[in-house]
């Protein structure tokens, strides 16, 4: 009787484990942890033509490949370069789908380069932008984990070089393995762990209305308070833009400027990861839904 209990136990537990929500996955622990790296001292402010930032690239690349995402069409690296041969590249890589189409979650991992004198001299860019290419790490995990096969492929991009003019966004938007017409849609995640607790900014929903009906979809099981349209002129403030001014349907997920924006201060322990979790979860529910078929 005892050998049949423990069986019982065991295959409970198994069968627990195998219901778990792909989206479960994404936490605010997992966040944090890699904020806290991407954020360190040593990564020295990941300024996209250091070696640093091309440590944080490998660090992505390797996540990434780890959990079976695989390059681009026509790839064989999921690290793919710009034209200024200083920078650290785009990484790239998706979960395949059945067709031909495109849903991208992107985010710039890059930040500033440590100032010439101070005692505290690295800025390192928890919030701008960790926090982002944290949720891509986190998003990956759990696209990972999805069960039946999207119709179309979910894209994840980290992008080199925003700070200095949306260099691997520009470079990409250009150089695409795939038509830019193929894109159902595009997630921006661009500064996502600071202000209210459950609260995020989303631009560009009145033309972009596929994506905002999966986003309200998605929000059904996150359940943030999301302020809509309320600061259109960022849409050409960040990663989103240089796709917006090629007709590729965009969003863009943030938080308010803060008082640590873009100084020496934007350090790991002030971020709200549950804020960044939630934010990323809704990405990922959001892109789970575009992707899928269309009647």
């Amino acid at each position: 009787m005892r050998n049949f209990l423990l069986l019982f136990v065991f295959l409970c537990s198994c069968s627990t484990k195998q219901v778990a929500k792909p989206v479960d996955l994404i936490t605010p622990h997992k966040i944090l942890s890699e904020v806290s790296y991407l954020s360190s001292d040593a990564m020295q402010g990941r300024y996209y033509r250091s070696d640093e930032a091309r440590r944080a690239a490998r660090h992505i690349a390797v996540a990434w490949k780890k959990v079976g995402l695989t390059p681009l069409p026509n790839k064989t690296s999921m690290y793919l370069p710009v034209d200024d041969l200083r920078a650290a590249p785009n990484v790239a890589a998706m979960l395949q789908g059945n067709g031909d189409q495109y849903v991208l979650i992107v985010a710039h991992y890059d930040h500033l380069k440590p100032r010439p004198t101070g005692q505290d001299r690295i800025y390192n860019g928890a919030d701008d932008n960790a926090s982002g290419t944290a949720a891509l790490l986190v998003i990956a995990e759990a696209l990972s984990n999805v069960k039946e096969k999207p119709e179309a492929s979910i894209v994840l991009i980290a992008f080199t070089g925003e700070e200095a003019g949306f260099v691997g966004s520009k470079y990409f938007a250009k150089n695409s393995p795939f038509p830019l017409s193929k894109i159902r849609g595009l997630i921006n995640l661009d500064m996502i762990s600071r202000g209210e607790h459950n609260t995020i900014f989303l631009e560009g929903s009145p033309s972009a209305p596929r994506i905002s009906l999966a986003i309200d979809t998605a929000n059904e099981t996150v359940g943030l308070k999301i302020i809509r349209d309320k600061h259109t002129d960022w849409l050409w403030r960040s990663d989103q833009a240089p796709f917006l001014e090629r007709g590729v349907p965009s969003v863009f997920l943030s938080v308010e400027d803060h008082e640590d924006y873009h100084k020496v201060t934007d350090s790991a322990e002030k971020i709200l990861p549950g804020l960044a979790a939630k934010t990323a979860q809704l990405a990922f529910l959001t892109a789970l839904n575009l992707a899928r078929d269309v009647p």
